[in-house]
């Protein structure tokens, strides 16, 4: 066909309009029938319209799917003026099945073509896809889109609070994927930082872990609740819980001075078996250990159910320092209390090589016992002799009332063991303190 027929003032474009929306209705595809439409701009304005009809009766509205993936507003426009369903389905994205366009718009963060959509009555914001349960909210923080966040929650059709299939909310989904999110959703005053997912774990429980230079604002937010009436406590212990090992020791004394009574700083809200007390102490939180010593409810000899560990053991163990120090200095921590095979924190201390703490144990008012046996009836110059501890060994033999010959179970000395592991120094060492002991 020669090309000056295709022209707009050409022989084709002269024939009755109705004979060409006659040829399009034998076009068997969109394709050819949009073809025929982009022939010319007579075709065009006279065929588009037919084209979205076409596309919503024949093709389920896909020129709305792919506009809300694309970001082309005038043809979303079209289609949804040629009859499209706003809220119909699709699995156009593989990565989720059974989305609506506004969702699509949403992941990829088309905003132009979500404002048009949101603009519809017929919308249902909150509509989920199949695979996830995940509302356009949820999945426009996974995909880290700010705008369309903004604009989600501007709209007050929007529930907030929507959980996907894990019972994640939109709050949870931003304190795993977009921590950066968090101000904006929380400023909104419409995300509960409450509501717990399947696994139990909250906003507040998860940020704990995972980016605590972030939890500032959610405990404030907790915190706002609390004052504005929700002081139930279960939530109390909530916040209280994750202030103390987090170590925001001034949200601790707020909540003990003003609810104490709903408070358990030992087992309550417990994390793998420890409660705030115990978890803030193995985190070095030393304002907050000093705090809770001084509050009489606080058992400071708590001991973890798996080995038996008392916070003394697990800080002597750790070599934390500052924590052994504030611990050793309060009268009501035991400094005897073993592990499940007997080992004491000075003799655990002194397996670990942490001089400053042994020091610190077998100094002032209250010392520990240089001659506390474990299971295996080994003493801490046992350990020290084993692995060739020398300074440990002499601050153990400058201890009051230490008898470096106590066997063990086999009937071993510590310099006999330490004679098999070839540590002659410390050999040496025991030899001279017994020699000068006679």
């Amino acid at each position: 066909m020669p090309a000056s027929w295709l022209a707009p003032e050409g022989p084709l474009a002269r024939l009755p309009k109705e004979l060409f929306i006659y040829i399009g209705a034998f076009l068997s595809s969109d394709a050819d029938f949009n073809a025929l439409a982009q022939t010319n701009s007579t075709f065009h304005h006279l065929l588009n319209k037919q084209l979205y009809r076409r596309n919503v009766t024949r093709s389920h509205a896909s020129a709305l799917f792919w506009a809300a993936t694309h970001g082309c507003r005038s043809t979303a426009a079209q289609a949804i003026e040629a009859g499209a369903d706003v809220q119909a389905t699709t699995d156009i994205d593989p990565r989720i099945k059974g989305s609506t366009s506004l969702m699509l718009a949403a992941v990829h963060g088309q905003h132009s073509v979500l404002t048009l959509l949101l603009s519809h009555d017929d919308i249902n914001p909150n509509s989920r896809d199949r695979k996830y349960i995940r509302p356009p909210l949820g999945w426009a923080i996974k995909e880290g889109h700010r705008d369309i966040v903004e604009t989600l929650l501007g709209d007050d059709r929007v529930d907030v609070n929507l959980q996907d299939k894990s019972g994640d909310t939109p709050l949870m989904i931003a304190v795993i994927h977009r921590p950066a999110l968090l101000t904006l959703l929380l400023c909104s005053q419409r995300a509960d930082p409450r509501i717990g997912n399947r696994q139990g774990n909250t906003p507040l429980s998860r940020i704990s872990r995972q980016h605590e230079e972030d939890a500032g604002l959610l405990l404030a937010t907790h915190l706002r609740l609390i004052l504005d009436g929700d002081n139930s406590a279960a939530h109390c212990q909530h916040v209280f819980f994750y202030a103390a090992i987090m170590g925001h020791v001034e949200i601790v004394a707020y909540l003990v001075s003003f609810f104490g009574e709903k408070l358990d700083p030992n087992c309550n809200d417990q994390m793998y078996g420890r409660g705030a007390f115990t978890i803030a102490a193995s985190s070095g939180r030393v304002d907050v250990v000093r705090f809770l010593l001084s509050w009489k409810p606080t058992n400071p000899n708590l001991r973890e159910p798996w080995k038996q560990h008392t916070p003394l053991f697990v800080a002597a163990m750790n070599g934390q320092q500052e924590i052994v120090d504030v611990l050793v200095g309060n009268d009501r921590v035991d400094l005897e209390i073993p592990d499940v095979y007997g080992t004491t924190p000075l003799g655990v201390a002194a397996d670990r090589n942490h001089l400053g703490i042994v020091k610190k144990l077998l100094a002032g008012p209250r010392r520990a016992n240089p001659n506390a046996r474990d299971d295996n009836g080994q003493t801490p110059l046992f350990s020290a002799g084993f692995y060739g501890h020398l300074d440990i060994v002499r601050l153990l033999l400058e201890a009051d009332g230490i008898d470096p010959q106590l066997g063990d179970s086999d009937g071993q000395t510590p310099m006999e063991v330490a004679a098999e592991n070839g540590n002659y120094q410390v050999v040496e060492t025991l030899r001279k303190y017994m020699a000068n002991a006679s």
